[in-house]
């Protein structure tokens, strides 16, 4: 990650150039990988965010990002994209006003009700033409870095059981996802739901964004049928497929986590103590 100050006069030079007369310049807690800082004067609120070397070799594609959000502002499902230099892991968005969720959110009907609503939203949006991300693929991916650079029985373990998992597995179609829905992504502003963070975003499986979310907030069943219903089906099928991708998604996470710790990150010990057993059952 590019050092702190540096940073700062990085988001002084772009508010220049954005137009920001006398801007108030503050760095926003968050973003493991990244560096975040808001951007504010009389007729404007920007939000940038400065990629670190962290974040390509833990997987996030800035491209994609640009296509995925532009994608979903338009829809209004997005903060408003302003600028974008993916090269340079360098976006300005427009700040997104209101609340970020929390985890006790999730354990609501009716925000769960919105957040189905806000994935059959983003669903709805022809992806863009970009490359299927299979969540399977990413996780494999992960437990090979993580087999090359501190190779274990357990990671090793775990490699062969997604192995097996994912050949079992049915061929799917092709939806917009974000692939991040943790509840610190997502912002409600009263009116809409808005979601942040979209270095993971692509076209992928329609079962991943519902798993995603099931799996990073432990959903009850009785919560998960919140989140189905604002969805709105009651397609066997679909569903699953979202339990198939269940472990399947507990292993991405588990994985992207052991990368991050290589990294010099800190992911939580406990939850992943907790995943590892899971997978391991």
């Amino acid at each position: 990650m590019r050092a702190s100050d540096d940073a700062h006069r990085v988001a002084t030079a772009l508010a220049a150039e954005l137009g920001l007369d006398s801007p108030r310049i503050t760095r926003l807690p968050g973003g493991s990988a990244n560096l975040v800082f808001r951007l504010v004067d009389a007729g404007h609120d920007f939000v940038l965010r400065l990629a670190g070397p962290r974040a390509a070799r833990l997987g996030a594609d800035h491209a994609c990002e640009q296509a995925m959000l532009a994608l979903a502002a338009q829809a209004g499902l997005a903060p408003q994209l302003v600028l974008a230099r993916p090269g340079q892991g360098l976006l300005v968005t427009g700040h997104a006003a209101g609340r970020t969720l929390t985890r006790e959110d999730l354990r609501d009907p009716a925000q769960l009700a919105r957040i189905g609503a806000w994935i059959a939203g983003l669903q709805a949006l022809p992806p863009p033409e970009l490359p299927r991300v299979d969540l399977g693929a990413r996780a494999a991916g992960y437990l090979a870095t993580l087999q090359s650079r501190a190779p274990s029985a357990t990671a090793g373990r775990i490699a062969r059981s997604l192995a097996a998992r994912r050949a079992g597995l049915p061929a799917a179609g092709t939806v917009s996802c974000h692939h991040d829905l943790h509840h610190r992504n997502l912002v409600d502003t009263g009116e809409r739901l808005l979601a942040v963070d979209w270095e993971y975003a692509g076209p992928g499986d329609p079962a991943a964004d519902l798993a995603g979310c099931i799996g990073y907030h432990g959903l009850a069943p009785v919560a998960q049928e919140a989140l189905f219903a604002g969805y709105g089906t009651d397609d066997a099928a679909l569903r699953a497929r979202v339990a198939a991708l269940a472990w399947i998604f507990d292993c991405l996470w588990y994985a992207w986590n052991a990368v991050a710790a290589l990294e010099g990150m800190a992911p939580d010990a406990a939850l992943q103590t907790r995943l590892e057993a899971g997978l391991l059952a």
